[in-house]
């Protein structure tokens, strides 16, 4: 005797959309505790004389650690739920902070941004949130998911400056206590509290549809057949897919784009005479734009499909590169610097909430946080080689232009392979949008 489920009034409040608000301001801490050091280095270099190389390391620690766990953490996601693992990664990442105001030698460095760092924002990072948007969006996935990445643009727009701020007044040391504390006293309960696993933990269905859209999807795990969900069977099923190859090119170009032009930009500006404070506010516009990018290119994605609306994206991050390019060679200039953040920040917007989306039109099912933890492995590889190659690069010619024109390249390369992707995907799937 087989039982049809029966329809749930449509809420008047769907609770996907708070989760969606709970990971944009999530992400909005906890990725700008990364992206921050950025900014953490300069005081750094000025009190202790690292070079840039050697700092950068810490950066790709950190992008090392997150990448290599990030399965793992997915497959365990997928085997408790998101409740039982996400809030730990806020309450790292508080612990961190708190320990860099005990930094003074470069180990130092390596264990609180990188070890600890990148555990917390694998726990809890773009990955884990990523991946528990189908659980809880199908037709609107796009959009979803482009609102809770906006959050880095977010933070990246409000609490660099904000940091920069802070170091001014308070002094680096201090910085780093007052940011872990807001972490660890707000942000670390409220992910614990607000959080839930499924549309079915209160009672309603994904989307906030009567009915569920898809029952052998993500929104009801009693409908689907018991799956394994351990790292090396995942892997071993992906291994002969092509778009699985695909999509880690894909994320590694992003990864190498977004890491090492956040680890340099603010070098890179003050080499050319911009103030701290100018550079901060002009990386904080970056992230306003990202903020605008995630949102509408979730949008375009949902609207003429999420390949098309990744390759657009990183259309216009190219652009982007090559106006950072130019910038000294044209007299540098607050507008011309502002015309970089405006028209990057939305194309790195756009790249990443698309490209995520299509990921999850591909894989969408039981085990997509495990596959997105591979793909984050090469985005975390991008992260890895970038920031200390540009930054030795810099060290031995004094220049950044070969780092920034392979990024260039290797982003205008994903074009064909994203509108490949979006050629793979069956009526169904490429048609969610709406």
């Amino acid at each position: 005797m087989t039982s049809t489920a029966q329809p749930r009034p449509a809420p008047r409040l769907y609770y996907g959309w708070i989760i969606v608000g709970l990971g944009f301001v999530t992400l909005a801490f906890q990725v700008v505790y990364r992206f921050s050091f950025s900014i953490f280095q300069i005081p750094l270099i000025a009190e202790f004389g690292w070079s840039r190389g050697t700092l950068s390391w810490a950066f790709s620690l950190s992008l090392l650690i997150y990448a290599l766990s990030s399965p793992y953490i997915g497959s365990l996601l997928e085997r408790h739920g998101p409740r039982a693992i996400m809030p730990w990664g806020c309450a790292l990442v508080a612990v961190a902070s708190l320990l860099g105001y005990f930094i003074n030698t470069i180990w130092h460095v390596y264990l609180v941004i990188g070890l600890l760092g990148g555990i917390g924002l694998a726990l809890n990072g773009f990955a884990t949130n990523s991946a528990i948007m189908p659980r809880w969006f199908m037709r609107f996935r796009g959009r979803a998911t482009g609102i809770t990445l906006s959050g880095i643009g977010i933070g990246i727009l409000v609490l660099l400056p904000l940091t920069e701020r802070m170091i001014a007044l308070w002094g680096w040391r201090l910085a780093y206590v007052g940011y872990g504390l807001f972490v660890l006293l707000v942000i670390t309960p409220m992910s614990y509290f607000v959080m839930r696993d499924r549309p079915g933990d209160v009672g309603q269905n994904r989307d906030g549809a009567a009915t569920e859209p898809d029952p052998g999807g993500n929104g009801d795990p009693s409908s689907q057949a018991p799956v394994d969900k351990s790292v090396k069977t995942v892997f071993l099923s992906l291994k002969g897919d092509h778009r699985f190859w695909c999509m880690m090119f894909v994320y590694f170009a992003v990864g190498l784009n977004n890491n090492t032009i956040i680890s340099l930009i603010a070098l890179y500006l003050k080499d050319i005479g911009f103030s701290v404070a100018a550079l901060a506010l002009i990386i904080g516009m970056v992230g306003f734009l990202r903020t605008f990018g995630s949102i509408s290119g979730g949008w375009l994605g949902d609207r003429i499909g999420r390949g098309p609306g990744t390759a657009i994206s990183a259309a216009v991050v190219g652009l982007g590169l090559v106006l950072l390019l130019f910038l000294p060679v044209w007299g540098g200039g607050l507008l011309l610097a502002y015309i970089f953040a405006v028209i990057y920040g939305i194309g790195i917007g756009g790249m990443s909430s698309c490209g995520s989306a299509l990921g999850g039109d591909i894989f969408e099912g039981p085990t997509y946080a495990v596959i997105v933890g591979f793909t984050e492995i090469a985005y975390g590889m991008g992260g890895v080689v970038g920031p200390p190659f540009a930054g030795y690069y810099f060290q031995f010619t004094g220049s950044y232009v070969v780092p920034i024109i392979l990024i260039i390249l290797l982003i205008l390369i994903s074009i064909p392979v994203v509108l490949h992707l979006q050629k793979t995907l069956g009526p169904r799937q490429a048609g969610d949008a709406g």
